[in-house]
């Protein structure tokens, strides 16, 4: 048992932080939405994150909205996957189901739940939909995940991961700052593009590093190589 630990301790902790925690959380705040059980705790917190933020954050949070809307993440995501697919149709595929899918479940879950967005402080943002779980907050968190594994197996991993965290924050802190959510609406939106963008990609790691290398040597542009069933090792996933 030791043994097999420390061979497969990488893709365990992948598993937990990626998975089973946020799926644990997300859970546990979409049951007590269903059954619309109060979060005494959010109401003051609102009225005091907008209270004591500094007076530059309403221009941030204004931005990261703009940022984060349909508006401009659709075309940009779109230009993103055409660029992917000239490079690997493996990688581009990767990319729309890891990135598509947490926006598809984003919308499957707001239409279950119709959460109401909250009135406890004035909106400083326009919203018309169901506020669980926050649609801005997953596709952060689903986009960062999902470029951090396309650049894993370069210098860019570590930078990647620390901005795409930063974005992610500042993302769901903004929405709150708005009012136009509840923290329980962004800490599902967090965990629900966590869940499934790593979910995704450690599913799809095995094929997804070798179509990497394959993208990375010259002369293969742009076809993908073929791809055997089944990952070769447990242990790939943190390497």
């Amino acid at each position: 048992m030791t043994v097999w630990l420390r061979t497969h301790w990488r893709p365990l902790l992948a598993l937990a932080l990626l998975i089973v925690l946020p799926l644990l959380l997300l859970g546990s705040i979409a049951e007590d939405v269903h059954e619309r059980e109060p979060f005494v705790w959010e109401a003051p917190l609102m009225v005091s994150f907008r209270g004591s933020a500094p007076g530059w954050f309403l221009a941030v949070a204004r931005v990261l909205s703009t940022v984060g809307s349909a508006h401009v993440m659709l075309p940009f995501c779109v230009v993103l996957l055409l660029v992917l697919w000239r490079k690997s149709r493996t990688i581009a595929t990767y990319f729309l189901i890891s990135v598509g899918g947490a926006v598809l479940l984003n919308v499957l879950l707001k239409t279950f739940f119709v959460r109401a967005r909250p009135h406890v402080v004035p909106w400083l943002w326009e919203e018309g939909d169901s506020s669980f779980p926050s649609g801005h907050s997953s596709m952060a968190a689903a986009l960062v995940v999902t470029l951090t594994a396309l650049l894993w197996r370069t210098p860019y991993r570590w930078a990647s991961g620390l901005l795409g965290l930063i974005y992610v924050v500042l993302m769901g802190l903004s929405r709150i700052y708005l009012g136009v959510h509840y923290p329980t609406d962004v800490l599902g939106g967090w965990a629900l593009g966590l869940a499934w963008a790593g979910g995704v990609a450690l599913v799809l790691w095995p094929r997804l590093r070798r179509a990497q290398q394959h993208a990375a040597t010259p002369g293969t542009f742009p076809h993908d190589p073929p791809i055997e069933a089944g990952p070769q090792s447990g242990g790939q996933t943190g390497s």
